[in-house]
């Protein structure tokens, strides 16, 4: 099912980041025409002597709240745009979820800050874990090296990290809205980690790499022809079928390509739902040269009301 966007939402955590969040959130919203939420999270700080929060005993809540509200106001001064606030109280990953979940289906926006060593392998950044809380696709955002990071106004150049769970035939509208109408580009990576299926091919009359091959080229033809039927703003799509490995094939292609927008599907895993660590995912909103567009593979199965079906 192709996916809708009836909202969008920017996570605010007013670090130097934020404004580079919420002009991304203006300008979708404004092309989109709905409506744009900016949430923050007021994190509640312990007190290293008494197992309390902070604001309780310093009774500042409202006071914190006020302020986040002011500072979010700041940020949208002059902005002709449909757009509330929100404020919320504890953990920025759990009330962002909470509450975005709970929304008509939407897009969230968030900002890549970069953290490595144990902090990351025990915990986790937050952009990590708001991709395995989300039920929605989520825009995570990178500094621009060029003035003015004219990607605001659209991606030109996509790389999508395409597997068998075929995320990527649900993105039409939603590329449609993040591309510009003209000089678009698209390019599908199926990386091929193991040998592929052979029905179809006469295995007797060619070699076991020609079978492989004639299979690669057969997978290539088919999703460039469904590609051709999803993203009909593009001007130009390509489609890249071959060994290797998915991150690895994906980092190098949107290196020489220069692209502007890396998208990958979020897959679920197990009894402990989507646990990205050591996966695809991952490592693209880890390495990625650019911005990155998740997609939870369960996204089309949600109705616009928001509720799983």
């Amino acid at each position: 099912m192709p996916l809708s966007i009836h909202a969008i939402v920017c996570a605010v955590d007013f670090s130097p980041f934020s404004p580079l969040v919420v002009r991304h959130g203006v300008a979708l919203a404004r092309r989109a025409g709905v409506r744009l939420y900016l949430i923050h999270a007021i994190h509640d700080p312990q007190d290293g002597v008494h197992a309390t929060a902070v604001f309780e005993r310093g009774g500042d809540l409202a006071h914190l709240t006020e302020d986040a509200r002011q500072r979010i106001q700041a940020m949208m001064t002059d902005t002709a745009v449909d757009w509330e606030a929100v404020v919320r109280f504890g953990d920025p990953v759990e009330q962002t979820a909470a509450f975005v979940n709970n929304l008509p289906s939407s897009l969230v926006i968030s900002a890549s800050h970069g953290v490595s060593g144990f902090r990351r392998l025990f915990i986790g950044t937050v952009v990590e874990r708001l991709t395995r809380a989300l039920n929605r696709p989520m825009l995570v955002v990178k500094p621009s090296d060029h003035s003015g990071d004219a990607r605001v106004d659209g991606f030109l150049s996509a790389v999508i990290s395409c597997d068998s769970h075929r995320h990527w035939q649900q993105l039409g509208s939603l590329l449609a809205l993040v591309q510009p109408a003209l000089g678009s580009r698209v390019q599908l990576v199926h990386a091929v980690e193991g040998p592929m299926d052979k029905t179809g091919v006469d295995v007797d009359a060619v070699s076991y790499g020609q079978v492989q091959e004639g299979v690669q080229e057969q997978l290539r033809r088919g999703m460039h022809l469904k590609a051709r039927q999803l993203f009909t703003h593009v001007d130009e799509i390509v489609v890249t079928v071959a060994p290797g490995v998915p991150q690895e094939m994906v980092l190098r292609i949107a290196r020489e390509e220069t692209t502007d927008l890396i998208v990958v599907g979020v897959r679920r895993s197990g009894r402990v739902g989507r646990w990205i660590s050591g996966s695809t995912t991952e490592a693209l909103l880890r390495l990625a040269p650019c911005c990155v567009l998740t997609v939870p593979e369960y996204v089309g199965s949600k109705q616009a009301d928001g509720v799983r079906r």
